[in-house]
């Protein structure tokens, strides 16, 4: 039986506890002491025997209370911390100073092949070839994440301290006794980047858009999203490419597995080939030490989304042949064929048909990616959604830039809708962000649209003049939000009106912060991009 005792915080109670204890001859298993708390398991202790026992326990002196438990306080927490361990998916090893196991979680267990009893003082040398225990102990188990391999499968390997040893020296004050080795798959930490980078949760519910042409193709997409084979997207740059094909994802079995894009565009050869096939150790000069997982391996279990599909050199159309073949592929400079299973979504805006044909495409590739294909309508096919589509970007724009949400005049709305736009969603969403973050007043003209999307900017006039304005003090000057100069320094892909936007709020706003420093602290961004934008438009100077 366990029982717990509660009594006085004196000196002396504990020894009196024993003694009436041994006084009637009981084998204590376990007995354990804090303030005002005894704890002890006497298996010989039967229910008709612990109310004679709590009589006398109760005779000493500032003992009040003998309640039976089911667990000691220590047998609790190691409950608790199995538990713990149990539930992580990452296998966990613990281990001693000397390199000997002191406990491992059942995933640790499921992927040696070992049980607990029998992994329990092994040394971690017979499961682990890297890194040693000498390793180990010269870092004060404190080594930066690096790639090992156990159980025959690669992770990324934590390795965190426990304890210290205290054996009176001064010089062994920080030394642990051990450490505690965390093995996380690249496809957990692909579900962390994901969980990290889309916090939108964007569904096909939540996309813009009741025209005939996008009810269309927001069905369809749906039904093929559950399919779980290859999606190519295609569409005119700035149709919403890699918004539709997140919705796939999270329409389909894998939704809560990672979520990972590469654009084939954006990158050189070598630089795209590592990202996405990661490289092994010593793959060239600047590699990671123990080599780097690409997205293929972070990404395995859910889905790869590859944006400009058509942009893949035939070097690495070849390689993503083999993964959509077979689901194989080596690391950069590496030897061990590494399996992976992974759903591929691509999009791109140029005819991959007819560049198969040609021979500037994989024609193989192609019909690998084209399983299941999707095409999204231009902007100029679903009129219908120009005016919930602006609706979304100036509140959006007004939210960002801490201005209130202004209007969209009559003829504002008539100009979007008969103005030709050849970037599509994209353009339209650049366009009413420079227009709202230019506007002085409170209503959005064609004049306003117009002038943002022409890139120029026009000098404020009068109420009386302004056919956009109807209130003098309805809107804040730009200047005098400068998160907004934050948000358009944050923006890469906008034209020359946002320079225009730049070099009008950088110089309103200068003579207050003179300096490069004193304007990247306010603005919350980096002292070189001021620097580098002051430079640019010779404020300062």
């Amino acid at each position: 039986m366990r029982f717990e005792i509660r009594g006085e915080n004196r000196l002396g109670i504990t020894r009196d506890v024993i003694n009436v204890l041994t006084d009637q001859g009981l084998d204590i298993r376990a007995f354990e002491v804090t303030t005002h708390h005894i704890y002890a398991d006497i298996p010989a202790v039967r229910p008709e025997r612990f109310l004679l026992l709590s009589h006398a326990l109760k005779q000493i002196p500032g003992i009040f209370d003998i309640t039976e438990i089911d667990r000691l306080p220590t047998e609790r927490r190691r409950a608790q911390l199995h538990a713990t361990l149990a539930a992580l998916g990452d296998p966990v090893i613990a281990v001693d100073a000397n390199g000997l196991i002191a406990q491992a979680n059942p995933a640790a267990q499921a992927i040696s092949a070992t049980p607990e009893k029998q992994l329990r003082d092994q040394d971690i040398a017979s499961i682990l070839i890297e890194p040693s225990i000498e390793d180990l102990r010269h870092s004060g188990f404190r080594l930066p994440e690096r790639e090992v391999t156990l159980g025959g499968q690669t992770y990324l390997l934590q390795v965190e301290p426990i304890g210290h040893v205290d054996d009176g020296s001064d010089s062994a004050d920080d030394a642990p006794w051990g450490g505690v080795m965390v093995f996380h798959r690249p496809a957990r930490l692909g579900r962390v980047i994901t969980a990290l980078q889309d916090r939108s949760h964007t569904g096909f519910d939540d996309i813009i858009g009741t025209s005939r042409a996008m009810l269309r193709v927001k069905s369809q997409a749906e039904r093929l999203a559950a399919i779980d084979a290859p999606i190519l997207i295609l569409g005119e740059t700035g149709t919403g490419k890699e918004l539709f094909a997140r919705a796939c994802h999270r329409a389909s079995t894998r939704a809560d597995q990672p979520f990972l894009a590469l654009n084939c565009a954006a990158m050189p050869e070598g630089l795209a080939e590592s990202e996405l096939f990661g490289y092994a150790a010593g793959a060239f000069t600047s590699a990671r030490r123990g080599g780097k997982p690409g997205l293929l391996e972070l990404a395995d279990g859910g889905t790869l989304f590859l944006d400009e599909i058509g942009e893949l050199t035939p070097y690495l159309q070849a390689k993503l042949l083999r993964v959509l073949q077979d689901g194989r592929f080596r690391r950069v400079g590496g030897t061990d064929e590494i399996t992976v299973d992974v759903r591929i979504i691509s999009a791109t805006n140029r005819d991959l048909e007819a560049m198969s044909h040609d021979g500037t495409f994989r024609e193989d590739l192609y019909f690998r990616l084209n399983v299941l294909g999707i095409t999204l309508p231009p902007l100029r096919d679903r009129i219908e959604d120009i005016a919930d589509l602006a609706a979304f970007f100036i509140d959006r724009t007004a939210q960002q830039t801490e201005r209130s949400t202004p209007k969209l005049a009559r003829d504002g709305l008539d100009w979007l809708c008969t103005h030709d736009w050849p970037g599509n969603v994209r353009e339209l969403e650049n366009t009413l962000f420079r227009a709202v973050a230019l506007l002085d007043g409170n209503t959005l003209g064609a004049r306003d649209l117009a002038d943002a999307a022409s890139g120029t900017a026009r000098t404020p006039e009068t109420p009386a003049q302004s056919t956009s304005e109807t209130a003098k003090d309805a809107a804040t000057p730009a200047a005098e939000h400068p998160d907004l100069i934050a948000t358009a320094l944050a923006q890469s892909d906008f034209n020359s009106g946002m320079d225009l936007l730049e070099h009008e709020m950088l110089a309103r706003l200068y003579p207050d912060y003179p300096s490069s420093r004193k304007l990247a602290d306010r603005l919350g961004v980096s002292h070189t991009s001021i620097a580098n934008k002051l430079r640019k438009y010779g404020i300062g100077s």
